[in-house]
Parts: C-alpha cells; structure tokens; sequence
C-alpha cells in the first residue's frame, strides 16, 4: 500500500503543477483579452473622431454631380483634340514680337493724360453696347435655331 500512495503523491503533485501552469496561462490569457479589449475600445473612439472629421468630406463628395462632371471633362477633352499646336504657337510668338514691339514709356505718357472717369465710363457704355448685340445675337440664333455664342 505504501507503493500505491507514493503513486498516488506523485500523481497529486504532478497534476497540482499541471493545474498552477493551467492557472497561469488562464492568467495571462486572460490579461490579453483585456488588453485586446480595451484597444478596440480605443481604436473605435479614434474612428469616431475621424468620421466626425471625415464627414463633412463626404457630404461635398456625395453632393458632386458625377455625370456633369464627366461631361465637362469629355467636352474639355474634345476641345483639345481640336487645338491646333502649331497655329497656337504661331499666335504666341506674334503676340510676343507685338509686344516687344511696344513703347512703354509711350504708353505711360498717353495713359498719364487721360481723364479716368472718363474712361471708366466709356467702357461701361462699350460693355452695355457688348452685352446688346450679345443679346440680339442669341435672339438670332434661337430664331434659326443655332448654338448660342461662347462671346
């Protein structure tokens, strides 16, 4: 009988180290799970405070009318294809050897004299005169059904 209880003492005590090892891995398992807990408890407040951010990008982003847009950009797209390089360049190069051409000093000596309420309201009588053949333009072509002028 004494064989069977040093069994049994052997047994007692490797299953009690078997049971604190449990223990401890309960333990630490446990500890894991509140550390993984409150960092998705962290991480979802952080992701509030981005969306409330975020928010009013989403709005704008929503309110953007995609088919007008993609409209614009193949109307752009198209007027593009339509530009002739070469005769652009040629008119840059005109307009600058025209403005090279100018007599600065000239120009400030005639600009010097001029009466600017005077001019101010010359323009706005050429601006009003522009506005009424564009006006009269646009009757023209809605009455032989053209497209209105980009002028």
């Amino acid at each position: 009988m004494n064989e069977q209880q040093t069994e049994s003492e052997k047994l007692i005590k490797k299953l009690r180290r078997e049971l604190v090892f449990t223990r401890i891995m309960c333990l630490v398992t446990s500890v894991l799970t509140i550390l993984l807990l409150a960092g998705g408890a962290y991480l979802f407040q952080q992701v509030k405070v981005i969306m409330v951010q975020v928010q009013p990008v989403l709005d704008q982003a929503a309110a953007v009318d995609v088919e007008n847009v993609n409209e614009t950009l193949r109307q752009v797209r198209i007027s593009l294809e339509n530009v002739d390089l070469a005769q652009v360049a040629e008119t840059m190069e005109q307009a600058v050897e025209t403005l090279n051409e100018v007599d600065i000093e000239a120009l400030n000596d005639a600009i010097s004299g001029l009466d600017t309420e005077e001019l101010s309201r010359t323009l706005a009588n050429l601006n009003d005169a522009v506005e009424s053949l564009q006006k009269v333009e646009n009757s023209l072509n809605s009455l032989f059904g053209k497209k209105k002028s980009i002028f």
